[in-house]
């Protein structure tokens, strides 16, 4: 199980080499989320204390683990990244609960797939900041452990249990990101990648591509190759543009491939309904991804509705 430990001092001066953002102003967007966090961390200065437990929900690619990442930069701790499904015994993360100092940040990611033997130790982790501790010789012990903060994320709340839930002070939910919102981003990850682009050229870019940061990154390191390889200069305008699109054979709203395959699918029977299995087979892609990275988009564009029965096309 990989645990990743970035501390405070490291990540002071290293962010112009990461796309990332390391400070809450050049974070874009989540602007009620960021009013909130700013005020737990001012608080917990000031009173010398831990921040509150947090669970950020959401969408993938909206900035959950880079905005924990913040968090502990800004409050000065250092911050412990786990994923959900890498623990897989009691004694895993009772090590990693040891091992933490005092106010160091542990964030889960996908924390819903964490199991119920695992979630049993975080609540009195959580709440009295302890660990239950099983005897060679039988029965149990209460170990104290140093006071943490536990930041959860989680792209499918519905799954976690409620007494798990219960425990996390603050609660956040990533919402879309607005055109204005994904326009700046748009123009970060140009400069960023040293695009030297046309200002029209924003909105045309913004009308073929989703509005997930960790998309919009990729899709500028994409162009940025594109650029770099066909043309003499960095220069983006309307015929370089134009040249990518069509070669990537973009369309608005960010569709790709295997979302006009997936399309194909269901028309190809009558618009269906079409069960989830049959499209699975048919695309060479497990449910799991397609429930989670190909039909999130297509509802979000009003392209599918999920029924009882199957998929089906409402356009």
């Amino acid at each position: 199980m990989e645990v990743k430990k970035i501390s405070s001092e490291k990540n002071k001066n290293k962010l112009k080499s990461n796309y990332r953002p390391e400070e809450f102003e050049e974070f874009i967007g989540q602007e009620e989320i960021k009013k909130v966090l700013k005020t737990a961390v001012k608080s917990a200065h000031k009173r010398n204390d831990k921040l509150g437990h947090m669970l950020f929900s959401g969408e993938s690619g909206y900035g959950k683990t880079t905005l924990a990442q913040i968090v502990a930069k800004d409050f000065g701790s250092n911050i412990k990244i786990i994923t959900g499904y890498a623990i897989t015994k009691p004694s895993e993360i009772i090590s990693i609960l040891n091992s933490l100092e005092k106010n160091d940040i542990l964030f889960i990611d996908e924390i819903h797939r964490i199991k119920p033997n695992i979630e049993e130790v975080l609540y009195p982790a959580m709440e009295d900041f302890c660990i239950d501790m099983v005897m060679p010789e039988g029965g149990n012990v209460r170990v104290s452990i140093n006071e943490f903060c536990l930041i959860g994320a989680t792209t499918k709340l519905e799954m976690l249990t409620q007494p798990l839930k219960n425990r996390f002070v603050y609660k956040f939910h990533f919402s879309d990101y607005t055109d204005n919102e994904k326009n700046q981003i748009i123009e970060k990850y140009l400069n960023f990648y040293n695009i030297d682009f046309d200002k029209k050229i924003i909105n045309r870019i913004s009308e073929n591509i989703v509005s997930t940061p960790r998309e919009i990154n990729n899709f500028c390191v994409k162009l940025r190759d594109y650029i770099t390889t066909k043309q003499q200069t960095n220069k983006l305008g309307e015929k370089e543009w134009e040249l990518f699109k069509n070669r990537a054979k973009l369309e608005k709203g960010g569709l790709q491939d295997i979302h006009r395959k997936y399309l194909k699918i269901i028309q190809e029977q009558n618009g269906g309904p079409v069960g989830l299995k049959t499209i699975s087979v048919k695309l060479g892609v497990n449910e799991k991804a397609v429930e989670n990275d190909i039909e999130p988009l297509l509802m979000k564009l009003g392209k599918i509705e999920k029924t009882t029965r199957g998929r089906v096309m409402l356009e």
